[in-house]
């Protein structure tokens, strides 16, 4: 076993235990949320404590906090099989019994009466992924700026370039598109002004009429982040020695450029790729906001404004586990692609 094989299978493990660790903070944070998850009772002038008494049974809750924690974490069927043990809502229909979020099962949702909270977030999770990776694509034209930058240094593509990205990164990029969106879709109308689609028109030229204004304001703090990156590590890289020496070669500007420079100037974008991934997924909730876009972060905050206590932890859970394998992937690419970093498990 070589010591990429071993790096991978140890960052593996680490990933685990962290997404272990994710699932703690969820459960920490339902225990210590104010008024407890049957908070939302209170706005209901019928319900008697009698009612909420019969729910914290129904649902478990009056139960300890260690029991609580392996009934939602691996299922009620982890318990022993007495009373004492295991809820009202599970003896009394072995087949509702909750499995736990290790079988996926975060719960029926509060909000949408009935409904499975994983069905509700794996419904709006493919708008949230179209919408991300779309900036991240459109965000990718950072690197020629920055490329360009580097190479026109001191003169005005260098300074434009420097002064646009300064002046887009002191504006709130969510405030921006609320700009762009009532200029653009209300006064202009050149793009629709809320959704996904066109209700009635599910055309892929309908859904990119909807996704390229708030994919391009998401793509904002990539384009910023890759033009700065790229052009630091592009006049770093072209005052090497070997960089010199191909010049004093007669190698063609062009080629000394592609070839030697570039290819090492674009290790650490490699890396920041993790962080523009989690940007991506953690800005969605204020993008999908201000565009009402139908993803996950919108439905996050409908969750948080109706107390849903089994959506809000089914996300947490989920987008936690998401940006760590998204952290995962991005090292072992980043092993992959420079040969000279090389990784030794100790011990």
């Amino acid at each position: 076993m070589n010591a990429l094989t071993r790096y991978i299978i140890r960052r593996g493990i680490q990933s685990i235990l962290l997404a272990w660790v994710a699932t703690l903070i969820a459960f920490i944070i339902y225990q210590a949320a104010p008024g407890g998850p049957l908070q939302f009772l209170d706005d209901d002038p019928s319900v008697t404590s009698a009612d909420v008494a019969r729910l914290e049974r129904l649902y478990g809750i009056d139960r300890g906090i260690l029991v609580q924690y392996v009934a939602w974490f691996a299922g009620e069927d982890w318990l022993p099989h007495t009373e004492t043990w295991r809820s009202g809502f599970c003896l009394s229909d072995e087949n509702r019994c909750g499995r736990g979020i290790l079988r996926l099962d975060f719960g029926k949702s509060f909000l949408f009466k009935g409904v499975s909270a994983i069905d509700l977030i794996v419904e709006r999770m493919w708008a949230t992924f179209i919408l991300a990776f779309s900036s991240l694509i459109i965000g990718l034209l950072g690197i020629p700026l920055g490329i360009w930058a580097a190479v026109k240094r001191g003169r005005w593509p260098d300074h434009s370039i420097r002064i646009i990205t300064v002046a887009l990164n002191t504006v709130p990029h969510w405030w921006l598109g609320l700009l762009l969106l009532i200029f653009l879709g209300g006064f202009l109308g050149l793009v629709p002004l809320s959704g996904m689609e066109t209700i009635g028109d599910g055309s892929l030229v309908n859904r990119l009429h909807h996704l390229i204004l708030p994919a391009t304001v998401g793509a904002i703090g990539s384009w910023i982040g890759y033009s700065r990156v790229v052009r630091f590590e592009m006049l770093d890289v072209l005052n090497q020695d070997y960089v010199r020496t191909a010049r004093a070669k007669g190698l063609h500007e062009r080629l000394v450029i592609t070839r030697h420079v570039l290819r090492n100037a674009l290790m650490p974008v490699v890396t920041g790729l993790s962080g523009i991934f989690l940007l991506a997924l953690s800005g969605s909730i204020l993008f999908e906001t201000v565009f009402s876009w139908p993803g996950m972060g919108r439905l996050a905050i409908l969750a948080i404004n109706a107390r849903d206590y089994p959506v809000i932890m089914g996300l947490f859970v989920i987008s936690s586990v998401l940006g760590i394998l998204g952290l995962l992937m991005v090292d072992i690419l980043y092993s992959i692609v420079d040969p000279r970093v090389k990784y030794e498990v100790t011990g």
